[in-house]
């Protein structure tokens, strides 16, 4: 209790938020209830005053994700807010639309108050593993008849959080095994335990990326084991393989399984839905660069052409609701966020490759970045990145005459 009383008040009510919502919330919830509204008090009371600054802070020290995620935020805010009023758009789809938007302010929000603090820093992957996790048990409960499925699809297993927590979890693992210890085959044993409980979970729901970035993880980390310190690889992957053997019958069926799927389905007409934003934009010249606006919504041929005010890219949905303005403030900010991940990477390849597919992937493939998920990731980012800006060496001044 001692070491809980000297985290900041902020962290506290940030990590309160996440708990329920991990226990109790969903990611994009039909109805928002009490829930909800927990989550969203506990949150404003997170960022406080002191973080409302971080939307207009102009310095140059910042890292360049959080300068220009700062400046797509900003525009955000404004252009289609004014799209939307032009346009006429749904009230509460609007609201709706930005509550999501507000989720990747997170950063600009906490970013450098938690970067701050070590303690802080250390804790918070691990409050975003215990999110990935019960996620993951929410998800497989129902399946074992303990209890009653909601109507509503909660859409828990394809989580950025879930899948941070498979990649993070899968990492540690490579590097206990790489060290054996009795603390390292304890947390070994863990790390397995959660892998399990957010594989099967994955697997329920037949989550293709999510599965085979968490296998490309463990295949990443051994190529490079094996090329800086293959000593060390040895006994991790002896041990993974034979993990392998005995479990080959699973992994046979469920390859079989996301055949079937790929064959059925393919891609689930990502670049049809691409297209289809830009022919909606296209309708009206204005709209092609100034977007629709928040609320906006469009028929969708991912969700068999009904219409919906998302899409299941980060990039196309920023096209749809700001037009090529948005659309080219968010490629910059992705590609900010990617350099940032490749310098964490450098130093730490588990925090590199935990943070870039959830990334990568609800930018590119699925709806999850209009949850709160894909704004603790976007945090993560701001938090480690500018942890590690602050490790470097400060450039060296210009010699004068005056300081020869």
């Amino acid at each position: 209790m001692a070491r809980i009383a000297h985290l900041p008040a902020s962290f506290l009510f940030f990590a309160l938020a996440i708990i329920i919502y991990a226990l109790l919330g969903s990611p994009t919830p039909d109805d928002p209830g009490l829930v909800e509204i927990a989550v969203a008090v506990l949150l404003v009371l997170a960022v406080g005053t002191g973080g409302l600054r971080g939307v207009i802070d102009m310095r140059l020290e910042r890292t360049v994700f959080l300068k220009t995620l700062q400046i797509l935020f900003l525009c955000g805010l404004l252009l289609p807010t004014v799209s939307a009023v032009y346009y006429g758009n749904d009230l509460m789809l609007v609201a709706r639309d930005l509550a999501a938007f507000a989720f990747i302010g997170l950063p600009l929000f906490l970013s450098e108050k938690y970067a701050m603090n070590d303690r802080v820093s250390r804790l918070l992957p691990y409050l975003a593993v215990f999110a990935g996790i019960a996620f993951a048990l929410r998800t497989l409960i129902p399946a074992f008849n303990i209890w009653i499925p909601q109507d509503e699809l909660l859409y828990l297993s394809n989580s950025p959080l879930a899948l941070f927590a498979g990649v993070f979890l899968a990492g540690t693992l490579w590097n206990a095994l790489s060290a054996p210890s009795r603390k390292n085959v304890l947390l070994s044993v863990l790390c397995l335990a959660g892998l399990a409980i957010l594989v099967a979970a994955m697997l329920l729901d037949v989550q293709r990326a999510t599965i085979a970035a968490i296998f490309v993880t463990i295949i990443i980390l051994a190529l490079f084991s094996l090329v800086k310190v293959p000593r060390r690889a040895a006994l991790p992957i002896v041990i993974l393989l034979s993990l392998a053997v005995l479990l080959y019958p699973l992994f046979s069926e469920t390859a079989q399984v996301i055949a079937e799927k790929t064959a059925a389905v393919g891609l689930n007409m990502r670049s049809q839905e691409a297209l289809a934003v830009f022919n909606a934009l296209a309708a009206e010249p204005e709209s092609l660069f100034i977007g629709r606006g928040w609320g906006s919504v469009f028929s969708s041929p991912a969700v068999a052409g009904l219409d919906v005010n998302y899409t299941h890219s980060f990039l196309t949905t920023m096209a749809l609701k700001g037009g090529l303005i948005m659309l080219g403030l968010a490629i910059l900010a992705v590609l900010a966020a990617l350099y940032e991940i490749f310098l964490i990477f450098q130093r730490d390849r588990v925090q590199g490759l935990s943070l870039f597919w959830p990334l990568v992937i609800p930018v590119l493939l699925y709806a999850s970045h209009k949850s709160l998920d894909f704004g603790v990731i976007l945090l993560l980012i701001g938090v480690w990145s500018t942890r590690l800006q602050a490790l470097r060496p400060a450039a060296p001044s210009v010699k004068t005459k005056d300081n020869l």
